[in-house]
């Protein structure tokens, strides 16, 4: 059986909707904060801010990069993935470009995950999840996908941003 606190330590807390404004983050914040999740996942504009809220408490800023759809270039994520470094994110929540992999081009989304790696690898501790859009993938496309993520040196894999 596992606890409630045991069960709150293995959830990221996403504050992604476009209308959020400062105070929702806060909100979110507050919430992570008091269920002692293991994160709480904001868009790029809002990471200082969830940094600064979520100081001392042991609940991991975290980012998504080129969300919703993925379909940034490899260099526009690496630049999202460096600056959101900087204002404080621990964890960065990639989204694959599922057209390209969709495509065929599996070089494209192993050199798109390698570039946030990368960046994150020049930080101790910063983790990257590689968000995969499962909805649109069979479940032999989700294993190729996997192991793309993890070849590129992926922390870990999560099944879709929700849209």
């Amino acid at each position: 059986m596992w606890t409630r606190k045991q069960v709150a330590e293995t959830i990221d807390h996403a504050a992604l909707k476009p209308f959020m404004t400062d105070e929702d983050i806060r909100a979110a914040c507050r919430l992570g904060r008091e269920y002692g999740v293991a994160s709480v996942c904001v868009r790029p504009s809002d990471v200082a801010l969830a940094a600064r809220e979520l100081a001392g408490s042991g609940v991991v800023p975290s980012v998504v990069i080129g969300f919703p759809h993925g379909s940034n270039r490899p260099e526009t994520k690496a630049l999202e993935a460096r600056l959101a470094i900087e204002d404080g994110a621990g964890e960065l929540d990639m989204v694959m470009n599922v057209g390209k992999f969709l495509s065929g081009d599996a070089a494209w989304v192993d050199r798109d995950i390698r570039a946030v790696v990368a960046e994150a690898r020049k930080h101790a501790g910063v983790v990257v999840k590689v968000i995969l859009e499962t909805c649109y993938l069979k479940p032999e496309q989700i294993a190729a996908a996997c192991r793309i993520a993890e070849k590129a040196g992926a922390d870990y894999v999560k099944t879709s941003t929700g849209f």
